[in-house]
């Protein structure tokens, strides 16, 4: 199944890109991640690590899912990995555009299993609701 995911906000693109960007951040604005680690400290090809989640695929509360960075496109605020949750795969594209009211819009393309995309889309929806109402990162 392939699932999109869009929500609009008052942050400039520009503080959303940066909160992608920054594998730090994502804890800030994506609730249902509780740690980061990986080989880099922003977002590059090739990134690799493990991001430990709420259980949405599992009952089995938190979840880790080891995840790869498949492209970045900074210059157009677009980036794409895969994550992998025990036999479970989804490919996951996000975007940032600016808004005619000069906020931003995220969109997320996500393609995997049906159910799993259904139980993930409300987290999804969530998370992406506080990313762009984000300010500037310090």
């Amino acid at each position: 199944m392939d699932m999109t995911v869009t929500r609009t906000g008052p942050a400039r693109p520009a503080d959303v890109w940066q909160h992608y960007e920054r594998l730090d951040l994502w804890t800030v604005w994506a609730p249902h991640l509780t740690n980061v680690r990986a080989d880099s400290t922003t977002l590059a090809p090739g990134t690799s690590g493990v991001v430990t989640a709420l259980g949405v695929v599992t009952a089995l509360g938190v979840v880790p899912a080891a995840f790869r960075v498949m492209s970045v496109r900074a210059n157009l605020h677009s980036w794409s990995w895969r994550v992998r949750v025990g036999p479970v795969t989804l490919e996951l594209t996000h975007d940032v555009a600016p808004t005619p009211s000069g906020g931003s819009r995220a969109d997320v393309r996500i393609q995997g299993p049906t159910p799993v995309l259904l139980a993930y889309r409300p987290l999804m929806g969530w998370a992406l609701a506080r990313l762009v109402r984000v300010g500037p990162a310090h």
